[in-house]
């Protein structure tokens, strides 16, 4: 079966701005006997919820949508949404997190100062005497457009290239933000994204970021979870507005458990 996936524009982009990005959080309030509380977070009760205001779609761009609010029968059935707000990496920070797979001589080295003048940024050395890479698999279309970008430096001469698109990049000492456009234009799903070291290089690495568009945004740490969510649409109803035979206005709600 096909991935069901919130389409992408003819942009490239999966939004039109304004775009409205709310996480709804619970606080539990236990009031004791005494008279005294225990407050804590139940992060089981998080979710997060999108408004897109799509205005000037297309036939083609609204009738993909429709295609996808038939399939899942409104609310009743999930689908992959690609955050528009967001960055589709989990543990942006942490190169050594599960999400992450390492080459097996890559030495990672946490703690270093980095571009936004505090000490998060990793240190990545390739021990080896062939070119290793830090990546991240992603469950997303491969028809789509994407932006991968990364701060990068090095102290010594050496370069990073940046997958999947093979594109090298010349660093110097100083902190220079890379990116690449990546859009393999395939029907599967799943791609690989990351930077690759040549041998024997040092490189320092920040705020590595995959999105669902043409070209980086700002910046976006993330944790456990990136920007791939697993969304319902929040209503059973489209209120859509022709504004002639191929100019349609409609507002899209969705939501996803978690924060």
């Amino acid at each position: 079966m096909p991935q069901l996936v919130f389409p992408q524009l003819t942009t490239g982009a999966v939004a039109l701005y304004p775009v409205t990005r709310r996480v709804n959080l619970r606080t539990v309030v236990n009031t004791l006997a005494d008279g005294s509380t225990v407050v804590f977070r139940d992060p089981d009760a998080a979710m997060t919820g999108w408004e897109l205001k799509a205005r000037g779609l297309n036939s083609a761009e609204w009738s993909a949508i429709e295609a996808l609010f038939n399939a899942v029968a409104g609310r009743w059935q999930t689908f992959t949404l690609l955050d528009p707000a967001g960055n589709l990496f989990a543990q942006s920070e942490d190169l050594g997190a599960s999400p992450w797979t390492k080459g097996p001589l890559i030495q990672l080295t946490a703690g270093i100062a980095d571009p936004l003048g505090t000490a998060r940024a990793t240190r990545a050395v390739n021990t080896g005497q062939a070119a290793q890479a830090v990546v991240q698999t992603l469950a997303v279309p491969q028809n789509f457009v994407y932006s991968m970008s990364v701060w990068a430096r090095t102290e010594a001469r050496s370069g990073v290239t940046l997958l999947p698109s093979g594109e090298a990049f010349a660093l110097g000492p100083q902190w220079q933000r890379i990116s690449t456009r990546v859009r393999l234009g395939q029907s599967g799903t799943g791609i690989t994204f990351g930077a690759q070291l040549e041998a024997g290089a040092t490189v320092d690495l920040f705020g590595m970021q995959t999105e669902a568009q043409p070209a980086p945004s700002d910046y976006k740490k993330t944790g456990e979870t990136g920007g791939v969510r697993t969304a319902r649409f929040a209503s059973d109803a489209f209120t859509v507005r022709a504004q002639s035979m191929d100019v349609y206005d409609v507002a899209v709600r969705m939501v996803s458990a978690g924060s």
